[in-house]
């Protein structure tokens, strides 16, 4: 049996920090550059430590005697945490399969913006765009505010493009460009497209 020294373990500052750290940071983080280094090395020890503490639970769920409910006893915002961090580092298969666990156990997921917006841009990445759409859609009702709605746009534009439903790809493009938050994309760089759009 593990004894908990062995395991990964997060300060409480360092808790604090991962908080900050949800799928709204994809595409804003990029940890190509040394001045990003610490927060790459943060997020990975936070991977290991979630997924520690997950295993640790299992095995926990294991050792239970037979005949007694065996009840997973893994707070549903753990993976919720975990998706998240691992979209970060793009390990799209396991922010998936974190993300599919969070919606299986939380019973209001819909109402946690974060995680829509995170299970979309898995989704969008394996090109299950009827999902992502779904997921994006699901956010922007949620939280009409969102603060990475032009990504969303941006995100819905392509996808609608793709369907060849060009009047609602122009819609959201339109909306993506008007839209003065932060973008992964300059408005440069999403302009062409609304006037290719418009031709």
């Amino acid at each position: 049996m593990e004894t908990e020294t062995s395991q990964p373990a997060l300060t409480p500052v360092e808790i604090e920090l991962i908080q900050e750290y949800d799928s709204r940071a994809f595409g804003f983080l990029k940890f190509t550059s040394p001045e990003e280094e610490g927060k790459r090395s943060l997020i990975v020890k936070a991977i290991e430590y979630y997924e520690s503490q997950i295993k640790e639970q299992a095995k926990q769920d294991k050792t239970k005697p037979e005949g007694t409910l065996n009840i997973t006893k893994v707070d549903p915002t753990v993976y919720s945490t975990l998706g998240h961090l691992q979209l970060l580092m793009e390990d799209f298969p396991k922010a998936l399969s974190s993300y599919q666990k969070y919606f299986n156990l939380q019973q209001d997921y819909w109402k946690n913006a974060p995680f829509l917006y995170g299970l979309g841009i898995v989704y969008f990445h394996f090109n299950a765009f009827q999902w992502a759409i779904k997921a994006f859609q699901q956010v922007l009702y949620t939280d009409p505010g969102f603060s990475r709605a032009n990504e969303i746009h941006i995100r819905l534009g392509l996808m609608f493009k793709v369907n060849s439903d060009y009047e609602t790809s122009v819609k959201h493009f339109r909306l993506a460009q008007n839209d003065s938050s932060p973008s992964t994309l300059s408005k440069h760089e999403s302009s062409p497209v609304t006037r290719h759009q418009d031709a």
